[in-house]
């Protein structure tokens, strides 16, 4: 049965103005033992969400709280500046917390946290998540967004996200045109977002009529430090081109390949996928899929507010010095 209000009522057998008063926990206006059964029924239909929702629209609170749980790159900063930019605009107040790295139990602990303040809103910026994380998220009946991370499987759980599949068509198509062939993928995780983007490289290849060689695929945490030890893993390789799973993967990869006098653009070809300050610091600056984090933040707090389904922010590729043409 399709959680509306009038399903409520229907199934606990009073009208629609006492499911209102019910779940606005108007207890003194009808029954105490008729609200705790009709807020039970619409949990148990899952309409506790529209009723969040409904609260969230109406800015009884005004106030959101973002949830950062991932921290291994930098995107979230300008995420973050847009989240405050229209949370302002909004007038809402914005609360931050810090979730760890991946911490289920700390996850849950901070949105606890956050709807002991009151917060009417979650929005949760990662770089990965798993089902358990996005069970916590709904099991607080509270109307979220995810950030930066989506799961096609689970449409219910709504976000606002670059598409990591054609993130991954894109950076390699790029690397097609200019020549490569022998391309490797280097930096993902085993999370949604690195599968994503491993489908998007595989698509493309196989479209170009070309065998990937399972050595030219390598596995990191999309961290710097990661990128400067995985650049041992793919000399030997034939590779003249790289998708780095992330901005700082590719700087790892480029300090790395300096300290072993390999020349990037021409001895090696190096895309990154984000779009950070890091790209223009190092050397060579850094060809990137460009992600528009700040329109993330700012879509976000709009898509939240007006309770609007899911939705993806384009992207677009920067060209800049770390890709040889081979034409």
């Amino acid at each position: 049965m399709k959680p509306t209000i009038k399903n409520v009522a229907k199934a606990a057998g009073v009208s629609t103005a006492t499911v209102s008063r019910a779940l606005a926990n108007k207890d003194n206006l009808i029954r105490p033992e008729t609200s705790a059964r009709v807020r039970k029924i619409a949990q148990q239909m899952g309409y506790h969400k529209n009723v969040a929702a409904s609260r969230l629209a109406s800015n009884i609170t005004k106030t959101i709280a973002v949830i950062i749980n991932y921290t291994q790159t930098d995107f979230w900063q300008t995420i973050l500046d847009g989240i405050l930019k229209r949370a302002h605009e909004r007038g809402h107040k914005v609360i931050i917390f810090s979730a760890g790295e991946h911490d289920p139990q700390r996850l849950n602990e901070t949105i606890n946290e956050a709807l002991e303040h009151q917060a009417t809103g979650i929005l949760l910026i990662s770089g990965r998540i798993d089902h358990q994380q996005v069970n916590t998220l709904s099991n607080a009946h509270t109307p979220y967004r995810l950030i930066s991370i989506y799961n096609l499987r689970h449409p219910e759980h709504r976000f606002i996200s670059s598409d990591d599949v054609k993130i991954g068509i894109e950076a390699t198509n790029y690397l097609l045109q200019k020549g490569h062939t022998k391309i490797g993928l280097v930096g993902i995780d085993h999370s949604s977002t690195g599968q994503q983007r491993l489908f998007g490289y595989q698509k493309a290849m196989t479209n170009a009529g070309l065998i990937i060689d399972p050595g030219w695929i390598h596995y990191g945490n999309y961290s710097y430090e990661n990128g400067k030890e995985l650049f041992q893993e793919i000399q030997g390789r034939g590779l003249t081109a790289v998708v780095a799973g992330s901005d700082m993967i590719a700087a790892g990869l480029i300090k790395e390949a300096a300290r072993n006098d390999v020349k990037v653009p021409d001895q090696l070809s190096i895309i990154g996928i984000d779009g950070s300050i890091i790209d223009e610091i190092i050397t060579p600056e850094l060809t990137t899929v460009n992600q528009d984090f700040f329109k993330m933040g700012t879509a976000s707090v709009d898509n939240l507010l007006d309770d609007d389904q899911s939705l993806f922010i384009p992207t677009k590729i920067v060209e800049r010095a770390s890709v040889k043409d081979l034409n």
